[in-house]
C-alpha cells in the first residue's frame, strides 16, 4: 500500500515557511506593490515576470506558467522529487514531523555512487603518497603544493595501470557495478576509466564526493582534463568546484570570485582568498548561479585574458546579469591565469588587480571599442548596440537608466538616441508576445478560470461549489474534492493549501501553476450581485458542456458497436438519459 504524508503535516510545514524568505535564498526579489518580482529562474527573460505573493504564499511566472507554493518552488529550483522537497522544506521551516517514506536521504543508488567515489578517492590518495610512483607528487610540488595542501584538497593519483582500481574493488569484495555507475570503471567492468592523471575530487556543498576531474600527466595525453561522466549525482551544469570550502567565506566577504580551473581555486584558497569557486567548464549555468547566490549576490568574473577567456567572460556576463547579480570583471595580463600570476608575482599584486576590477559596462565597452572603434559613426553604433545588450539584461529599471546615461556620455551621444535604438526591438518582441497570448481560450478553459478566480475572491463561493451536484470537469472536480479534504482536516481553503492537496494529482498536468495564476487574478471589478450570477452561470455552463461531451462519447461507442453488429441497447439507454438531461437544462435556461 502506498504510504502518504498527511495534509495536516504538510500544512504544518507551509505554515512555518515564508515563501518570500525561501525564494530570496535563490533569487533577488524586488518589491512590486503587494507582491515581489524577479527574473524567472526557469526560463530566459529580460523583463521580470516571476511573481511572489506573500499574502497567499504562492509564486507564479507569467512568462513560462510555472507556479505553486514554497514546496513546489523547492522541487523546481533544486530539481527534487516531492518527498525530498518536503523534507528540505521541513528543515527550512524548523518543523520536526514524521515523514515516513518522505525522507531527505538520498536514493540507494545515489548512496552507492557516493560510497564508490569515497573508496576511489582513498585509493587515489594512497597511491599519490606511495613510494612506487612519485610522478604525481612531483608534478604537484612543481605547481607549488605542499603535502598538507594536497591532503586538505584530497588530491590523488590514478596510475598507468589499466585496472588498479578494479583490482582494489575485487580485493575489498565490493560491487563492480556501483563503480561502473559512478563512471570510475568502464562498462565491461575490467578497466579503470582514469589512468595516469592527477585526480581532483569534486564535492557538493555538503562535502560528499560527486565525481572527479583528472588532469593528464603527459602533455600529449588527451583530453587534458577528463571529468566523471554524468550520472545520478554528477551533473556538470549543477556543480561549482570549491563551493564546499567557499560557502562561509563568500558570506563573510559578500562576494564570490569565479575562476576557470581547479588549480586557480586551490592557489587562491591557499593564499587566503577563500571566496572562490570554478564552474565545471567555462560556461556558467542558472543552477550554478542559484547555488552561490544563496550566500551573496555580488560576483567577480575572473577568466583568462586570451580570446577564449574573453568570450567566456562575455557569455557568463550575460547569464549573471539576467539573474540580477552585481557583477564585476577582473582582467588578467595576457597569457596569465590566477594560478600562474600568483606564482610569478605573488598575492599582493593579485589583490591589487582585484581592486581594479571593472564593472560590466566598462569591461564590455573596452572590449567592443577595441573591436569596432568609436571614431566613426558606424563604430559607435556597433559598440552602442553590443553594450546596450548587457544593460538591457538588468532587471532593475533604475539601474538600466543610470547605465544608459553613462554609456551615452562615453559615446558622446544623447541618451534619447540610445533609448530609441532599443525601443524598436523591444516593440517587436512585445508584439510577438502579444500575438502569442492573444490566442482565445476555449469556452471550457475560460469558464473554469472564472470559477476558481471567484472562489479565491470570496470564501462564501466555496459553499456554493461544495453544494453543487451537477457535472464537473476534471480540474473543477479536483478542486472540489481537495477543498472537502482540507475542510475535513480543519484547514483553510487557501491557494497554498490547495496546491498541497493537488500535488499528487498525476492525471492532471500543471494544476499548481493553474491555481497560482487564478489566485493572482483580480476580479474585484465585478459587482457582488453580478459575481454571484456569473459564478452560477459558469457552473451551469460546465455542467452542460460535460453532458455534451458524455453524449458525444456514448454516440461514438454506440456507432462502433452498431458497425460491428454488436448489441448497443445499454448505450442507447444512456444516450436517452443524457438527451433528457440536456432538454431539462434548455428548459431551465429558457
Amino acid at each position: 500500500m502506498k504510504e502518504t504524508i498527511s495534509v495536516n503535516s504538510l500544512n504544518k510545514i507551509t505554515d512555518n515557511l515564508d515563501i518570500v524568505k525561501v525564494v530570496s535564498e535563490y533569487l533577488t526579489l524586488q518589491r512590486a506593490g503587494k507582491n515581489f518580482k524577479a527574473l524567472c529562474p526557469f526560463h530566459e527573460e529580460k523583463t521580470p515576470s516571476f511573481v511572489v505573493n506573500p499574502e497567499k504564499q504562492i509564486f507564479h511566472c507569467f512568462g513560462c506558467g510555472v507556479g505553486g507554493n514554497a514546496i513546489k518552488f523547492l522541487m523546481s529550483i533544486e530539481n527534487l522529487p516531492f518527498p525530498q522537497a518536503v523534507a528540505l522544506a521541513s528543515e527550512k521551516a524548523g518543523v520536526s514531523i514524521s515523514l515516513g517514506r518522505y525522507s531527505h536521504k538520498d536514493s540507494e543508488e545515489a548512496n552507492k555512487i557516493y560510497n564508490a567515489n569515497k573508496f576511489a578517492s582513498q585509493i587515489y590518495t594512497n597511491l599519490l603518497f606511495s613510494q612506487t610512483d612519485k610522478r604525481a607528487f612531483e608534478y604537484l610540488a612543481a605547481r607549488g603544493l605542499k603535502e598538507p595542501d594536497i591532503k586538505f584538497f584530497q588530491i590523488g593519483y590514478a596510475s598507468y595501470s589499466t585496472d588498479l582500481l578494479v583490482k582494489e574493488i575485487h580485493k575489498n569484495k565490493l560491487q563492480i557495478k556501483d563503480f561502473i555507475k559512478a563512471g570510475l570503471v568502464k562498462d565491461d567492468g575490467k578497466a579503470d576509466v582514469f589512468r595516469n592523471r592527477v585526480m581532483f575530487p569534486i564535492f557538493d556543498w555538503r562535502g560528499r564526493i560527486l565525481g572527479f576531474g583528472g588532469r593528464a600527466l603527459d602533455e600529449q595525453q588527451m583530453p587534458k582534463y577528463l571529468n566523471t561522466s554524468e550520472n545520478q549525482v554528477f551533473y556538470k551544469g549543477k556543480i561549482l568546484y570549491g563551493l564546499n570550502w567557499a560557502s562561509v567565506p563568500i558570506k563573510e566577504k559578500d562576494f564570490v570570485i569565479l575562476v576557470e580551473g581547479y588549480f586557480d581555486v586551490i592557489k587562491l584558497y591557499l593564499n587566503g582568498i577563500k571566496n572562490v569557486v570554478a564552474p565545471m567548464g567555462t560556461s556558467l549555468t542558472s543552477t550554478q548561479i542559484n547555488f552561490f547566490r544563496r550566500y551573496s549576490n555580488n560576483v567577480l568574473l575572473m577568466f583568462d585574458s586570451d580570446q577564449a577567456g574573453v568570450r567566456a567572460s562575455l557569455r557568463n556576463l550575460e547569464t549573471v546579469l539576467k539573474k540580477g547579480c552585481n557583477t564585476k570583471l577582473c582582467v588578467l595580463p595576457t597569457g596569465f591565469d590566477p594560478d600562474r600570476f600568483i606564482d610569478d608575482y605573488g598575492i599582493n599584486p593579485f589583490i591589487e588587480l582585484i581592486n581594479k576590477s571593472k564593472n560590466f559596462l566598462d569591461f564590455s565597452f573596452d572590449i567592443y571599442s577595441q573591436q569596432h572603434g568609436i571614431e566613426t559613426p558606424k563604430g559607435k553604433s556597433l559598440v552602442a548596440k553590443e553594450v546596450m545588450k548587457y544593460i538591457e539584461f538588468l532587471p532593475d529599471a533604475i539601474e538600466k537608466s543610470e547605465y544608459r546615461k553613462i554609456l551615452a556620455k562615453k559615446l558622446n551621444i544623447k541618451e534619447e538616441i540610445l533609448v530609441q535604438s532599443i525601443s524598436v526591438e523591444e516593440k517587436r518582441e512585445d508584439d510577438t508576445e502579444l500575438n502569442k497570448s492573444d490566442n482565445k481560450l476555449s469556452t471550457i478553459d475560460y469558464t473554469e478560470n472564472l470559477i476558481v478566480e471567484i472562489l479565491f475572491s470570496d470564501q462564501q463561493y466555496w459553499e456554493k461549489l461544495l453544494e453543487w451536484n451537477g457535472e464537473m470537469t476534471p480540474r473543477i472536480s479536483v478542486i472540489k474534492q481537495t477543498s472537502k479534504e482540507l475542510l475535513k482536516n480543519n484547514l483553510q481553503l487557501t491557494p497554498s493549501n490547495l496546491i498541497i492537496g493537488v500535488t499528487d494529482t498525476a492525471e492532471l498536468d500543471n494544476m499548481s501553476s493553474w491555481i497560482t495564476q487564478r489566485a493572482l487574478k483580480d476580479v474585484s471589478c465585478f459587482e457582488e450581485e453580478k459575481k454571484q450570477v456569473i459564478f452560477l452561470d459558469c457552473l451551469k455552463k460546465i455542467h452542460k458542456i460535460c453532458l455534451w461531451e458524455k453524449l458525444e462519447k456514448v454516440k461514438k461507442e454506440m456507432n462502433t458497436k452498431k458497425d460491428n453488429g454488436l448489441n448497443y441497447n445499454k448505450e442507447l439507454e444512456v444516450l436517452q438519459t443524457l438527451l433528457f438531461e440536456l432538454q431539462k437544462e434548455n428548459v431551465k435556461n429558457g
